[in-house]
């Protein structure tokens, strides 16, 4: 289900009285549409600050393209300061939104802190500090919708063009605190450490509630002091020292330029960045990449950007060096340095080096698909695939001689969404030839008497044997499981069970055909990703092993379906194959029906707008 309305509506939406009143309704703090339904709207006008849900809306969507996991991300990192000018300005709107939603129910006063108490106060209802009080300008915001919001003014801040005249009222009248020298110091040493500690910091230190009592698992219930949760770093770091984020932001402005660092965030704004060009040069792009931002101009950004002259073509990148081509790592860097230039590309290997405790290469080989699959929500587009060490070693002595593990004979990074025909690329293109160069200085070793290089050599030799049985094994059974084989005995042997054109000669070839890693994007990662997981081809695993088993399962019932639905006539062909194939004689039969039933709905909907008209 999902709301449709006007900015109002959003407004009002977001505002803590409607949370108050939708926990009021359910103990558990669970809610469907029913819930929603049933809430109060005021009849007055509850918005009287004209375009401020709109700017807010701006904002917003401006620090969720900041996400690489976004849509709306263009492909670049922002920069902290960036994101938090556009922090501070979204949260002083926000605040004065709950101040408007407040008053269109009539709720203040004891009533007012009831819901405060339970949902928390909005971090821009907190006093400003006189001296840290100047609207910040959000540089950070796309070129096209900056000229909307606050631009800079003369000194310290910005000045308030673009923003509601009710709202810099609002912020002129704001209530603002003038510390002491000492209290001041006292509160920049407190916000230094909080900074320092980074996000979560102080919610996972704190564990106990405002009246001392021991927090716990279970579920929340209305009625306890459950804060609505901070979206962004600013509004934790104000919430935390019940100051305003205009305030926050100037006193964290003045603190860096006194040496004070958050690690943790310098840490993750550098591995996002790494993690985006990584991505690139395996040759993802953003749907925002793909939009034409010049009319004039038919070439995409990426485009644009000379990005096609760097990526890969194939989508598989060798992690180890050996292949004949340029490691993952070397490509990494050279992107460095042509967009900050060689100190600039040392400076971010040794600022990673400082942060993560590891060198490029170890951070590549150890740390990113790990990070990649955590921030892309356990469904990477980026798979790690590695040889294992282990699976040459079966003499206890000689695992002694080799001094304990080895790193992988081979490792690459291979892009999801170019992994048609992936597994004979890694075989003929990158496993064979290095199975033909260990095996030579197996032979050169053995021939020179050279006993610890033969046994190494032998050793990766059997290690990268292994590893081109598994790619065998994937390609040619990748999608096996018990559900599928009982549902092919069943399955009728036409062309929807075959190619789109004809049917399977046999029900022995449609087992092969149903059993081979044939990879339909639609099916999505956690399917597609199944198979290469379970046979041990990643460098960790992505699902838990029983949701790798049923993704097998998944797929063979959802094809089963979808050839049923064909044959009915309720889809013109299965979504695998393309529009070359002939659609079911069955659709095109069923196609007037259809028709009148597009006629039957559209006339519905027409005397339902009639009837709101009216």
């Amino acid at each position: 289900p999902a709301i449709f309305g006007l900015d109002n509506l959003l407004a009002l939406l977001n505002g803590r009285v409607v949370t108050y009143a939708l926990r009021s309704t359910n103990s558990k703090l669970s809610f469907d549409k029913g819930y929603v339904e049933r809430l109060p709207i005021p009849q007055k006008d509850f918005t009287r600050i004209p375009n401020l849900s709109q700017k807010c809306l701006t904002l917003k969507r401006a620090l969720v393209a900041t996400d690489p996991t976004e849509r709306s991300f263009a492909g670049v990192v922002t920069a902290q300061r960036d994101m938090e000018a556009i922090a501070a300005v979204l949260h002083t709107l926000e605040g004065i939104n709950e101040r408007e939603v407040f008053a269109a129910y009539g709720v203040e006063g004891a009533d007012m802190q009831a819901v405060l108490d339970e949902t928390g106060t909005p971090a821009g209802w907190f006093p400003l500090v006189r001296g840290y009080d100047q609207l910040p300008h959000p540089s950070g915001l796309p070129a096209g919708e900056r000229t909307e919001l606050p631009s800079p003014a003369h000194g310290r801040g910005a000045g308030g063009e673009g923003l509601p005249a009710e709202a810099l009222a609002q912020l002129a009248t704001h209530e603002r605190i003038a510390p002491l020298p000492g209290e001041l110091q006292r509160i920049k040493a407190r916000l230094r450490a909080l900074y320092a500690a980074g996000p979560g910091a102080k919610a996972s230190e704190d564990a106990t509630t405002d009246d001392g009592q021991l927090t716990t698992d279970d579920e929340p219930v209305s009625g306890a002091h459950i804060p609505i949760p901070t979206e962004t770093f600013l509004e934790e770091l104000s919430v935390s020292m019940q100051l305003h984020p205009i305030s926050v932001y100037w006193l964290l402005e003045e603190l860096r330029a006194e040496g004070a660092r958050c690690k943790p965030e310098e840490q993750r704004l550098l591995e996002d960045r790494l993690s985006v060009i990584v991505l690139r040069l395996l040759g993802h792009r953003w749907p925002e990449e793909l939009t034409t931002k010049d009319t004039k101009d038919t070439k995409t950004v990426t485009e644009r950007s000379g990005q096609r002259a760097w990526a890969d073509d194939d989508g598989i990148i060798p992690i180890s060096g050996g292949s004949g081509e340029a490691t993952l790592a070397e490509r990494l860097r050279a992107r460095l340095r042509d967009e900050d230039g060689d100190l600039g590309a040392q400076r971010a290997e040794a600022l990673l080096q400082e942060l993560s405790g590891q060198s490029l290469e170890e951070w590549l080989r150890r740390e990113f698909f790990k990070r990649h699959v955590r921030q892309f929500k356990y469904r990477p587009i980026a798979w790690h695939l590695a040889s294992d060490p282990s699976a040459a070693v079966a003499d206890a002595k000689a695992k002694k001689r080799l001094g304990g593990r080895r790193q992988p004979a081979f490792e690459c990074l291979v892009y999801y969404h170019a992994c048609g025909g992936m597994l004979s690329r890694l075989r003929t293109q990158y496993v064979e030839p290095l199975l033909r160069g260990a095996r030579q200085q197996f032979e050169q070793a053995s021939r020179s008497k050279d006993d610890s290089g033969a046994l190494q050599a032998s050793m990766r030799v059997q290690e990268l044997e292994d590893f081109n049985r598994r790619l065998v094994a994937v390609a040619e059974r990748g999608f096996a499981s018990p559900e599928l084989d009982k549902l092919l005995q069943d399955e009728p042997l036409d062309r929807w069970s075959g190619d789109g054109d004809g049917a399977p000669a046999d029900r022995d070839a449609l087992q092969r055909q149903e059993q081979g890693w044939r990879v339909d994007l639609n099916d999505g990662v956690r399917v597609n990703i199944a198979p290469v997981q379970l046979a041990g081809l990643l460098v960790s695993d992505v699902l838990k092993a029983v949701d790798a088993k049923k993704a097998l399962a998944d797929r063979a019932r959802w094809r089963s379906d979808e050839r049923r639905w064909v044959r009915a006539g309720k889809l013109p062909r299965p979504g695998w194959l393309t529009d070359r194939a002939l659609e079911s004689p069955e659709w095109t039969r069923l196609a007037p029906q259809r028709e009148a039933e597009r006629v039957r709905l559209a006339a519905k909907r027409t005397k339902a707008a009639q009837e709101r008209q009216d």
